[in-house]
């Protein structure tokens, strides 16, 4: 179950739509306090409503004040929700449990509940007047929090199907091809990153699962970002999606920042490699990626004491700073 949230100004527009027919083939399920005879009876219902007072005498002159929840249910869930009276009871329920979990109360709400059949998943919209028949004002501070926690309680009081936000349902039928291959490598780092603490774990789980992971520099040799590659296709970390949960900046923060004194002639010849986004690597080229699996190689690593010890390997506990763990 997912709720989502629209503030509007028109009463108009929304009813037309949420009460199309002919488009998504709606179905009234639920009501309070409108006359339901066609979408202009019931958009004159909302109207009427906003020149009513609350008990103090004050009329609530909001700028918008229609409010548009369209309420979806994941395809697991189909068959709690069939095509008859019982379905529809059932999402009207839900739909006014939600109301009611988000402090509004139905009976003293101008709102309509109109079911669609245009997707393949069960869904619904709800439209609902900020103006209360008592003439008071919905408040809708903290309304985006409060969702997410109606929707939590309602799918766990009824047993409806959570969501995975790691790994949302993709119809692979509907991409292309660059896009299939960012999705297949967005899934094996989704995984990679869950299950290491070093970037060598993080490069051994990519790269037994096809991914190269590829460190990009600017022209002073400085860490850049990462691209990742399979297959002939590259796509940069920032690309993946996630608010930036697999770029370098991100990385660095859970595996250390990747820090050396010099990078050596792995940049010369056939060993430059180059990131250009989600494209064939044989397009024109743009900056300089090494991977990391040759990048850790190149790093001289000596095992002497005090200040003769420039980098740290595989310990924590006496790591010198700006160190490497592997």
């Amino acid at each position: 179950m997912i709720a989502k949230i629209k503030t509007r100004t028109d009463f108009s527009g929304i009813v037309n739509y949420a009460n199309d027919k002919e488009k998504k083939a709606a179905r009234v399920i639920g009501s309070n306090g409108l006359l339901l005879i066609n979408n202009e009876t019931m958009t004159d219902s909302f109207m009427a409503q906003l020149n009513i007072c609350d008990e103090n005498g004050r009329l609530h002159n909001i700028s918008k004040p229609v409010k548009h929840i369209s309420i979806a249910y994941s395809p697991e869930d189909a068959e709690r929700f069939p095509d008859n009276v019982s379905g529809d009871n059932f999402m009207k329920q839900l739909a006014e449990e939600w109301m009611k979990e988000m402090g509004i109360n139905p009976e003293n709400t101008q709102y309509v509940i109109v079911r669609h059949f245009d997707k393949d998943h069960p869904h619904c919209h709800l439209v609902y007047n900020r103006i209360q028949n008592d003439g008071s004002l919905i408040s809708d501070s903290l309304e985006r929090r409060r969702n997410i926690e109606a929707c939590k309680k309602i799918k766990v009081k009824h047993g409806l199907t959570f969501g995975n936000p790691l790994k949302p349902e993709i119809n692979e039928d509907k991409l292309r091809k660059y896009e299939k291959a960012r999705n297949e490598i967005r899934t094996i780092v989704i995984g990679a990153k869950m299950k290491s603490i070093t970037w060598k774990e993080f490069e051994n789980l990519l790269s037994s699962n096809g991914v190269t992971l590829n460190l990009c520099f600017d022209k002073k040799s400085n860490i850049k970002g990462v691209a990742y590659e399979k297959d002939g296709f590259r796509v940069s970390g920032s690309r993946l999606g996630s608010h930036g949960a697999f770029t370098y900046g991100t990385l660095s923060k859970i595996f250390q920042p990747l820090a050396f004194p010099i990078i050596r002639n792995i940049q010369n010849g056939n060993n430059v490699q180059y990131e250009t986004g989600v494209k064939n690597t044989n397009e024109s080229v743009t900056a300089p990626v090494i991977p990391l699996g040759q990048f850790l190689m190149s790093i001289s690593v000596t095992t002497g004491t005090g200040q003769n010890r420039e980098w740290e390997v595989g310990t924590k506990k006496k790591k010198k700073k700006g160190g490497i763990y592997l």
